[in-house]
This record gives C-alpha cells, sequence and structure tokens, in this order.
C-alpha cells in the first residue's frame, strides 16, 4: 500500500480526484452545447447581485434576509452550489409584500408564499422545456404536471417561503423583545441566527406541510394533485381575503 506521506505528481493528483465532486468545464463548450442555460444563470446571478445591492443600500434586515435566502437556496438544492434562484425570487417577494403594506401577519406570509410560486411557474416551464434540469418521470409526487413543473413542486415553494417568512421574523421577535420595528437591525447575532434558523426550519417545516397535506389526501384518498394543490391555493386564498380585505393601511399592524 502506497504511503499517505508519497509525494504526488500534479497529473496524478488530477486522476484520482473524483470528477463529481468539483469538474470544471470550457464555458465556451457549455455555451455550444446549451446557450439558454448560460443566459438564464446570468440572469438570476446578476439579479441576485442587484438585490445583494439593494438589501445593502436598504440596510436594516434587508441584507440578512439576502443571507438568509441564500443558506435557503443551497440547503434546496443539496448544499452543492451557490443558487442564485432564491436571492433572486425571495428578495423580490418580500420587497414587493412589504409594499403592500398588510396588517395582517398571515396574511403578508401568504403573500410572500404565493408571489415566490408566481415568479417560478414560469422560470420552472422555460427551464424544463430547454432541458436546463430534468425531473424523475417515475417519481410519483412529480407525475402530474402544468405546464411540465410539477404541482407537487409548486406546493413546496409556497410552504417552504410561508415558513421561512413566518421564522425570518419570529425567530427574532422571540429573541430580542426590545426592537419593535420589523425591518430595524437588531444585534449581529440575533440576525444571524434569525437568518440561519429561518433557513434551516423553513425546508423542514415545510417538507412537513407538504407530506401532512399530501399523504392523506393522495395516497390514502386518492385525490389528483392538482385538485390537492389548487384546493390549498385557493383555501389560503381565501384566509388571505378574510384577513386583509378590510385592514386599514394606516394603522397599526396586528
Amino acid at each position: 500500500m502506497e504511503s499517505l506521506w508519497t509525494l504526488r505528481t500534479y497529473e496524478q493528483f488530477r486522476q484520482d480526484f473524483p470528477r463529481w465532486l468539483i469538474n470544471v468545464r470550457n464555458p465556451v463548450e457549455l455555451w455550444m452545447q446549451q446557450p439558454s442555460f448560460i443566459i438564464s444563470q446570468i440572469f438570476c446571478i446578476v439579479g441576485a447581485l442587484l438585490c445583494l445591492g439593494h438589501a445593502l443600500y436598504r440596510g436594516g434586515r434587508w441584507p440578512f434576509l439576502w443571507l438568509g435566502s441564500v443558506i435557503s437556496g443551497m440547503l434546496i438544492e443539496g448544499c452543492v452550489y451557490f443558487s442564485p434562484y432564491d436571492p433572486f425570487f425571495y428578495y423580490q417577494a418580500f420587497w414587493a409584500v412589504s409594499k403592500l403594506r398588510l396588517k395582517c401577519r398571515w396574511s403578508e406570509h401568504i403573500a410572500i408564499g404565493m408571489l415566490v410560486v408566481l415568479f417560478d411557474i414560469p422560470f420552472d416551464m422555460i427551464s424544463i422545456k430547454f432541458l436546463h434540469w430534468t425531473l424523475h418521470e417515475t417519481e410519483p409526487m412529480l407525475s402530474e404536471r402544468i405546464y411540465s413543473v410539477p404541482w407537487t413542486l409548486l406546493l413546496f415553494f409556497a410552504a417552504t417561503t410561508f415558513t421561512f417568512s413566518y421564522f425570518f421574523h419570529n425567530l427574532r421577535a422571540w429573541m430580542d423583545h426590545s426592537t419593535h420595528n420589523r425591518w430595524a437591525a437588531g444585534p449581529i447575532r440575533t440576525e444571524l441566527m434569525a437568518s440561519v434558523g429561518a433557513a434551516s426550519l423553513s425546508l423542514s417545516v415545510g417538507s412537513a406541510f407538504v407530506l401532512a397535506m399530501y399523504y392523506p389526501l393522495h395516497t390514502v384518498l386518492g385525490v389528483p394533485h392538482s385538485v390537492i394543490v389548487i384546493g390549498i391555493f385557493l383555501s389560503v386564498f381565501t384566509i388571505f381575503w378574510k384577513f386583509d380585505r378590510k385592514s386599514n393601511r394606516d394603522s397599526p399592524s396586528r
């Protein structure tokens, strides 16, 4: 057996290094094979960086929101690469909903989840159409689709974003009772814990929500995926309308 301390050449190291871990390819070759994928990646990365610039400019909790969305994207994608989609979609959804001045916090969480789904639908439609990625046809949860996008994937994004919004605001509120402005930054340690905690908990709790709704309705009762997702979305839209339809935008938040 060759000693671990034996000096190895770079060529030997390159041959033995697992290519599945880190694999560098010629970008020109990738462009020739799949130019639309490169364009979409550049678009999302530039968008994510613009969101970062906006977050740093606005200050407060916005940079921590951007950080939390990046961590959430890495957890969802399996911690294998920087995913520009989540900071691109999450940040815009939070910013847009903040301008609605919703007074019911549950309505705010619901609106963010639904808005991320609206952002994601055309992106997934195009990406699946142009083979930026493929989804297993044999996976039962991905079998029913709308314009090539699995119904359960839309429900997953809505649930994880809803829980991310809930934990991002409430974790900070539970740890720091001195800051009353929801977008004013508290202690850095508290904000970092809230960002990391929201990203971590949203994936597990959101997935649990999806399975809790999916298993009894589809596996036990045989309800189609499309009916489940449409029914859930209509229900949350009804809750959104019920809680915020008569709210006074100038009154204190509930």
